[in-house]
């Protein structure tokens, strides 16, 4: 078993991931957030979704804000050994911004087909498709039981 596949070390880093998402719903937005973490073990950067505020972009998912900051701060040899950790599995849009970043390696929480299901969205489509082996990695759900605790109660009337 790789040290990506070995779920026990990223509980810590999917926990911030849902602590952002938290904080997103705080700050008016919806319950998503991403960290991008070192081949060390650092959390490099975070984000949250800030698509309400502060202005309305519907394009400003945790995701596609954090691989704006990292491909800004970051050298692509740098971004290909981190993993980005997240607290819900991408949308398509992230998903492919994602690929173009050149990270390598991405850890999600909540599960598109439970993103769903609360949410009320129908048709949401998973990311793995999308990242084929053995160019990346993906690995999920994990912790989803406490990611879902977050949307379950930000869409109460799905």
């Amino acid at each position: 078993m790789s040290s990506i596949d070995n779920h026990d070390i990223h509980v810590p880093f999917i926990r911030t991931a849902i602590e952002l998402s938290k904080s997103a719903v705080e700050h008016g937005n919806h319950p998503f957030g991403a960290c991008l973490v070192s081949k060390d073990g650092e959390v490099l950067l975070t984000a949250e979704n800030t698509c309400f505020t502060p202005v309305y972009d519907v394009t400003r998912h945790a995701e596609l804000n954090l691989i704006s900051m990292a491909t800004q701060k970051l050298s692509e040899e740098v971004l290909e050994q981190c993993t980005l950790y997240t607290s819900c599995e991408p949308c398509l849009m992230c998903t492919g911004a994602l690929r173009w970043s050149g990270i390598r390696k991405m850890v999600y929480a909540l599960s598109n087909e439970t993103l769903g299901k609360h949410a009320g969205f129908d048709g949401l489509l998973p990311c793995q498709p999308l990242l084929p082996a053995p160019q990346y990695t993906v690995v999920g759900p994990v912790l989803e039981n406490e990611a879902e605790i977050v949307h379950a109660k930000f869409w109460p009337n799905q």
